[in-house]
């Protein structure tokens, strides 16, 4: 196991101590490298050689697992001196009681895991040592045991290692950063979840998430100081019930944002119905592009931008490599519901299918009557038939699908749901070395012509410029590794995602001022909704009302004597 997601992803000094550790021991420096490019990581055994001050330091339990308490305050002290002021200690500890290691011991051979210290005791050590304790976790693997061990075991069988933060100074204020996931599939992935693995490296930043139609429960000031509650595409049912979910946030004082990254255009009516309240019932909106915040700003103008991003950067592609062992040109396509975007340049492709032969061959990410409309014997479909009719596959098989594709088409036509689409799938293509050939719609704003892509803007100019592409195979290499280079530098989650947190930051410090903003938006709407508010409020009082009843007869059946229950009955033999 690595542990690049524990690093806070905005160090740009990382050191990592390993300890003696064993030959097959993998360090977290490559992986955390593709999130961060720009740090400066250095693994070492022991502190000997090492200079300077570190963001976040890693100890790793092959360094700590068996020394004396006297011996590990010593050594985390010494070590949190390399430490900046504001930087992050992580510690792991394997298991001493995990299931191979008990089952090692039993057998006579050597422990998996050398350890004699718990996890007990290394937290001790590190508050010991003047540190503050951020977060105590552990990462388990399943494993099968004989029957007999699991019965004599006092700990924890299936988990593996022990994982601590901690921190310097007094840590910041608790944040729970809680969302309601509206559409979990496709959008959530980039909208939700990435960013939320970046906030938790954070210290005492905490992330709940759940899914629309599943229980949720919303916490008091004593379990967080700070709390955002974030509805991420999830349409009210009805006026009153976002009225009530905003009265019963702000009785909480909680802050409360919209995350939409689509043009609502498509649930037009069900937004209407509602007075769209989603939108003015919030202290602010999040979106994805410019597009999208104009327009959502006619409903609450505290709208900001997040861009979407790459949660790592791919390696650099070997084009020499590729290009001694290839000779066939590959065209990519994946998209979800773009059949008509998509069906525009099917009687171009058929075309070159027909010109090019077995030099040019396609990828298909889309429903499979798309597919079937290409008139080539080089085609793979690479859908999964079970989701999305064939559009959507795992993140890993869409983007080997990209790596290994030379060319990727990204068309869009021109409306108004298409202009509010973000630049995603070019980022996408870009990290994986594939060039874009893209619409003007949408990508226009990103992509610089001839240098890190190209744009089409009819049928003539889009043959042109993929013949170009397909016969010249040093400008693909050229424009491929410019594109690279900008998302390097540009389009990842680590450079952004401080942007996100400042912005919530900064709401915290104007919440009074944002909520008597929502309720003025709030209440002109109310006299036209007054009749369906008082019906909500009767249904939620005889709900209550139900619950208390069902309640007090729990209560009075629990006082009755019950025989079965109380002092043990002894029977004579």
């Amino acid at each position: 196991m690595t542990f690049e997601t524990f690093i806070p992803a905005r160090s740009r000094t990382v050191l990592e101590l390993t300890g003696d550790a064993p030959d097959d021991f993998e360090t977290s420096q490559e992986k955390f490298l593709e999130i961060q490019p720009d740090c400066e990581y250095t693994v070492a055994v022991n502190l000997s050689k090492i200079t300077g001050k570190f963001d976040t330091i890693l100890v790793q339990s092959p360094l700590i697992g068996t020394l004396s308490n006297t011996l590990l305050v010593a050594l985390i002290k010494r070590i949190a001196k390399f430490l900046k002021d504001d930087g992050t200690l992580i510690f792991t500890l394997d298991n001493i009681g995990h299931a191979s290691n008990i089952e090692a011991i039993l057998e006579g051979k050597p422990p998996k895991f050398r350890v004699t210290i718990t996890q007990t005791e290394l937290q001790d050590a590190i508050e010991d040592a003047g540190l503050n304790v951020l977060r105590s976790l552990n990462a388990g693997r399943g494993i099968q045991v004989k029957k007999q061990i699991a019965d004599l075991a006092k700990t924890e069988l299936a988990v593996f290692v022990y994982i601590f933060t901690a921190y310097k100074k007094d840590p910041p204020k608790k944040t729970l950063i809680q969302t309601l996931i509206g559409e979990s599939t496709v959008c959530a992935p980039s909208r939700v979840h990435m960013p939320n693995s970046f906030f938790m490296t954070e210290p005492n930043i905490f992330i709940v998430s759940s899914q629309v139609g599943k229980p949720y429960k919303l916490f008091d000031r004593e379990q967080f100081e700070n709390r955002i509650f974030i509805n991420q595409r999830m349409c009210f049912p009805s006026f009153a019930v976002g009225l009530d979910f905003f009265n019963v946030l702000r009785e909480k004082e909680i802050l409360f944002l919209s995350e939409m990254d689509d043009h609502p255009v498509l649930w037009e009516d069900d937004y209407k119905k509602t007075a769209w309240i989603n939108f003015r019932a919030v202290h602010a909106i999040q979106t994805s592009t410019p597009y999208l915040a104009d327009f959502l700003s006619q409903f609450n103008p505290h709208v900001t931008v997040f861009a979407n991003q790459l949660r790592r950067l791919p390696p650099r592609r070997d084009f020499d490599n590729e290009f001694k062992k290839k000779k066939t040109v590959t065209i990519f396509f994946g998209a979800l519901n773009r059949d008509g975007d998509f069906m525009e340049l099917v009687p171009a492709l058929n075309r070159f299918a027909k010109q090019y032969g077995k030099k040019l061959e396609f990828k298909i990410l889309s429903r499979r009557n798309l597919f079937d409309a290409l008139e080539s014997e080089n085609k793979t479909f690479i859908g999964d038939m079970n989701r999305y009719d064939g559009q959507f596959i795992s993140y890993d098989a869409y983007e080997e699908a990209i790596r290994t594709s030379d060319i990727a088409l990204l068309p869009l036509r021109d409306n108004e749901f298409n202009r509010s689409k973000s630049d995603l799938k070019f980022i996408e293509c870009a990290g994986n070395g594939a060039v874009a050939l893209a619409s003007p719609v949408v990508y226009a704003n990103t992509i610089q012509e001839g240098k890190t892509g190209f744009i089409y803007r009819d049928e003539r100019e889009f043959s042109n410029k993929l013949n170009l592409l397909i016969k010249n195979r040093n400008l693909r290499r050229m424009v491929a590794e410019k594109a690279y280079d900008y998302v390097r530098h540009e389009r990842l989650m680590s450079q952004h995602y401080e942007e996100r947190l400042d912005w919530y930051r900064e709401l915290f410090q104007r919440l009074p001022e944002l909520t008597e903003e929502a309720v003025k938006r709030i209440e002109p709407f109310i006299p036209q909704f007054q009749a369906e508010i008082d019906e909500f409020r009767a249904r939620f009082i005889q709900n209550q009302q139900t619950q208390q009843l069902q309640q007090a007869q729990a209560d009075e059946a629990a006082a009755q004597p019950n025989p079965n229950s109380g002092a043990a009955i002894i029977i004579p033999e």
